[in-house]
């Protein structure tokens, strides 16, 4: 027997029905709009992480690397919605697809910055450089406090251990900083469009 409280809609052969029941408001139906397609959306990201790292390693051109980072997240956006015309981004969805685009781009140049490392590592490079700078530091300081602790931590970092755990704490900074201002860029990015497509 159908339920007193559902109207009744007579099908083809007479017989009574009950209608269809709906979602009630609040429900996770018709929310799909809000997912990200990830399917689509990871080649941008994995595409423009690679060139904001990539312009980040390259010396002169490296000055404006969070510059390259924020258009590497609103780039990833854009080419999201070029890839599914008529999707909604909203800022939160642009900026998930920014951080998984600054996770890209921190993977590469963990690459390329662990490789030169044990590249340069073996020609003494980095020590040197490194050397040589804070002994720049030592000079200038006033205070023999301060002198005794720089050499102190000019040798510490002499060390394999010492030179490991600054290039470790070095690539941890670097992810942060790619995940925050790619994050920001891609919020950014969907932002903007919203805007332009409500100015229409």
């Amino acid at each position: 027997m159908p339920s007193s409280d559902a109207p009744l809609v007579y099908g083809q052969a007479g017989q009574p029905e009950t209608s269809p029941t709906w979602t009630q408001p609040g429900s996770p139906y018709g929310s799909t709009s809000s997912a990200i397609r990830w399917d689509l959306a990871w080649k941008g990201c994995l595409l423009s992480g690679i060139g904001a790292a990539a312009l980040s390693a390259i010396p002169i051109v490296s000055i404006g690397c969070c510059l390259w980072m924020l258009g590497a997240g609103m780039l990833a956006v854009n080419l999201y919605r070029r890839r599914l015309p008529g999707a909604v981004v909203t800022p939160g969805m642009g900026m998930k697809i920014g951080a998984v685009t600054g996770l890209c781009g921190w993977i590469m140049n963990a690459l390329v910055t662990a490789l030169s490392f044990v590249a340069q590592r073996s020609g003494g490079d980095i020590r040197q450089a490194m050397e040589e700078q804070m002994r720049k530091q030592v000079a200038n300081a006033p205070d023999p406090k301060v002198q005794q602790a720089m050499q102190q931590l000019m040798a510490w970092i002499s060390t394999p251990q010492g030179m490991a755990t600054m290039m470790v704490a070095v690539l941890i900074f670097m992810g942060v900083v790619f995940l925050f201002v790619t994050a920001a860029g891609g919020a950014l990015g969907a932002s903007m469009t919203g805007k332009r497509r409500e100015l229409r």
